[in-house]
C-alpha cells in the first residue's frame, strides 16, 4: 500500500511541475495568438505568424485563429507574413510574460499592415456585470462612436459607451451589465450616420471581450469582430449597404425611389445628387417614379458593406436606369486625392474624357458608366489650380469646365455630367 501512494504523490507532483500535464498549458511561457483584422474585401485574405523564424500559426483567414500557441518570452521575435510567404509583412517584439496570454491583432489596408498586441488577462468582473473594450481597426471610416442600447431603443437620447475611438487606438476596459444589447456604431459626433446595426449582441455574465471595428468594401461602413478573452471569436458583419439618388433626367424629370422599405427621395427635380442612405443588402425592391409615374426596372443585387449610386438619367421620353459601384475607400496615400468622371448625358453619343489642370484624369467614359478613379494632387481652390474639363471625342470645345476647385487631400470625389451636351451641367461632389 505504501508503493500505492508513493506512485500517487509522485504522479501528483509531476502533474504540479508539469503544466502540459492532463492538457494544460506550460506556465513558464506566454500564450499568443494571431487574429486577422484587416477586413473581409480588403487587406489580407490569409495570413502566417512566425516567432523566431518558425511558423507558428498559418493560413488564420479574416476573423479566424488557431489558438494559442507556446511562446518564450525571452525568445518572441515575431513577423507576420502572407500565407505560404517567407517576406516579412511586418516584424516587431511584443512585450509578453509567462503564466500570461496574448492576441496579435493584425489590421490595416494592403501596403499598410499594422499590429496591435492585446493583454488578454483582464480580473473576472462581478456577477452580471461583463467587460468590453474597443479597438478601431477600420482606417477609413475615420473616429466611431459606441452606443449599446435596448433593441427598440432611439439613438436620440442615447450616450455612447465609446466615444470618438479614434484608428489604431485601444480603449479601456468598460464595465457594463450582462445582457443582450443592440450594437450601433456611428460615425464620431453623428448619431443619424450609422455604420453598424447588431441587434443582438450577447454579452454574458462576467464575460470579457474586445470589440474590434474592421473595414468593408466601402470604406464607411464597418464590420466587426467580439474576441473573447482566451476564447471564441464572433463576427458580427453589416447586413446593410449604402445607396444615394442621382436624378439626372434632362428637362427637370422629377425622380422618386424607394429600396426595400426605405425611401431614398419621393420626388427629387434633375439635376439632384442625395445623400448615402442605409439599405438592406441582398436584392430588396426597387420602386421608381418619373415625374409621378411609375418607372419600370430591375431589382438590385447590393453587397453588404458597400455603396451605390443608382442613377436615373437620360431623356423624358427614354430613360434610363443604371446602378453604379462606388470606391469610396480614402486614397492610399492620404497626400493624394481620387477623382472620378461620370457620364450621365441624356444626349450624347461619344465618350467623355476629363483633366484636371490640363493632367488626363478619365478618359473613353461612355454614357452610364463612370472611370475608374484617379489619384491626383490636391488643389488650393485658387486662381492656380483646379481646373476641371470635360471633353467629348471629336468636339472642339470642351462640353464643361469648373475653374478654382477646391479637391482636399485625402479625399474622394466624383464629377457627374449631365443634362443634354449642349448645355450640360457638371457637379462636383465630395464622397467621402
Amino acid at each position: 500500500m505504501a508503493n500505492v501512494w508513493t506512485r500517487a504523490l509522485a504522479a501528483l507532483t509531476a502533474c504540479l511541475l508539469i503544466a502540459a500535464c492532463g492538457g494544460g498549458v506550460d506556465r513558464t511561457k506566454a500564450q499568443v495568438r494571431l487574429v486577422n483584422a484587416s477586413g473581409v474585401s480588403s487587406g489580407y485574405p490569409q495570413l502566417d505568424l512566425r516567432i523566431e523564424n518558425t511558423l507558428r500559426q498559418g493560413s488564420v483567414g479574416y476573423g479566424a485563429t488557431s489558438g494559442y500557441v507556446e511562446v518564450e518570452p525571452d525568445e518572441a521575435d515575431t513577423t507576420i507574413t502572407n500565407a505560404g510567404s517567407a517576406t516579412p509583412l511586418l516584424s516587431f517584439t511584443p512585450a509578453v510574460s509567462e503564466k500570461r496570454y496574448y492576441t496579435v491583432l493584425a489590421y490595416g489596408a494592403g501596403g499598410a499592415l499594422q499590429q496591435q498586441t492585446l493583454d488578454d488577462n483582464a480580473g473576472e468582473p462581478a456577477a452580471d456585470r461583463a467587460l468590453l473594450r474597443v479597438f478601431n481597426a477600420a482606417g477609413d471610416a475615420g473616429a466611431l462612436d459606441v452606443y449599446l442600447t435596448g433593441p427598440n431603443e432611439s439613438l436620440d437620447t442615447a450616450v455612447a459607451r465609446q466615444a470618438n475611438a479614434a484608428y489604431g487606438t485601444l480603449g479601456g476596459w468598460i464595465t457594463v451589465d450582462s445582457a443582450t444589447w443592440r450594437l450601433r456604431v456611428t460615425a464620431a459626433g453623428s448619431k443619424t450616420d450609422v455604420r453598424l446595426d447588431v441587434p443582438a449582441l450577447s454579452l454574458p455574465s462576467r464575460h470579457i471581450a474586445t470589440l474590434v471595428l474592421t473595414p468593408t468594401g466601402s470604406g464607411a461602413l464597418v464590420n466587426a469582430l467580439v474576441l473573447a478573452q482566451r476564447g471564441a471569436i464572433t463576427r458580427e458583419d453589416t447586413t446593410s449597404a449604402r445607396v444615394r439618388l442621382a436624378a439626372m433626367v434632362a428637362d427637370s424629370g422629377t425622380v422618386g425611389a424607394q429600396v426595400g422599405a426605405v425611401t431614398l427621395s419621393p420626388g427629387d427635380g434633375s439635376p439632384a445628387l442625395g445623400d448615402y442612405v442605409l439599405v438592406p443588402a441582398g436584392a430588396p425592391s426597387l420602386a421608381l417614379t418619373l415625374n409621378g409615374q411609375p418607372l419600370p426596372a430591375a431589382s438590385p443585387t447590393l453587397d453588404s458593406g458597400r455603396d451605390y449610386t443608382l442613377m436615373v438619367h437620360g431623356l423624358l421620353t427614354a430613360p434610363r436606369v443604371t446602378w453604379l459601384s462606388d470606391d469610396n475607400r480614402r486614397p492610399t496615400d492620404s497626400s493624394r486625392t481620387k477623382l472620378r468622371l461620370v457620364n450621365a448625358l441624356a444626349d450624347g453619343t461619344v465618350p467623355l474624357a476629363m483633366s484636371l489642370d490640363a493632367r488626363s484624369v478619365a478618359s473613353n467614359v461612355a454614357v452610364g458608366m463612370a472611370s475608374a478613379h484617379a489619384s491626383v494632387a490636391p488643389t488650393t481652390g485658387s486662381s492656380t489650380d483646379g481646373k476641371i474639363a470635360v471633353t467629348a471625342t471629336g468636339l472642339p470645345a470642351p462640353v464643361f469646365t469648373a475653374n478654382d476647385q477646391l479637391l482636399a487631400a485625402n479625399a474622394t470625389y466624383s464629377v457627374f455630367l449631365t443634362g443634354r451636351q449642349a448645355s450640360a451641367t457638371g457637379i462636383v461632389r465630395r464622397d467621402r
